[in-house]
């Protein structure tokens, strides 16, 4: 599970670094007006693909969180009934964190996965705006 969870982080990693720099190499970009029309295509293309991609998180969180509540319910059966040893509700609960400690790391590794894409979204929507701003003072002073 550990594997796993290292694979996720690097895959993870790997995405940010490559969205933030396709970002700022863009925002770089709207330095001349000549480019801002392509700046534009791009990120509007950028968006799509981050709403895509987040979408498509949202629906692994949702089925990796089933999993996670799935094996906390089998572990609170398991400590209930098969242990000699009777806990109380607390430290029930400290080993059941310890035994599902690893789906919940894959599950925060996917809400701040999907949280970066949405600040990401909005980082986009902002260069977007910037890009109309800028179009439209450009016309005001009538170069």
């Amino acid at each position: 599970m550990s594997d796993k969870l290292e694979s996720i982080n690097a895959k993870y990693n790997k995405t940010r670094a490559e969205i933030s720099q396709e970002i700022r190499k863009n925002i770089e970009k709207m330095s001349s007006m000549s480019g801002l029309k392509e700046v534009q295509v791009i990120m509007l293309s950028m968006r799509q693909r981050l709403l895509e991609d987040n979408h498509i998180l949202i629906e692994q969180l949702s089925s990796v969180k089933r999993k996670y509540r799935n094996e906390r319910a089998k572990q609170m059966e398991n400590i209930s009934t098969n242990l000699q040893h009777r806990y109380q509700y607390n430290e029930k609960t400290v080993l059941i964190d310890g035994a599902t400690a690893n789906i919940k790391e894959i599950v925060d590794t996917i809400e701040n996965q999907i949280s970066f894409f949405v600040d990401s979204i909005k980082t986009v929507d902002n260069v977007l705006y910037g890009i109309k701003t800028r179009v439209e003072i450009e016309k005001t002073i009538g170069m």
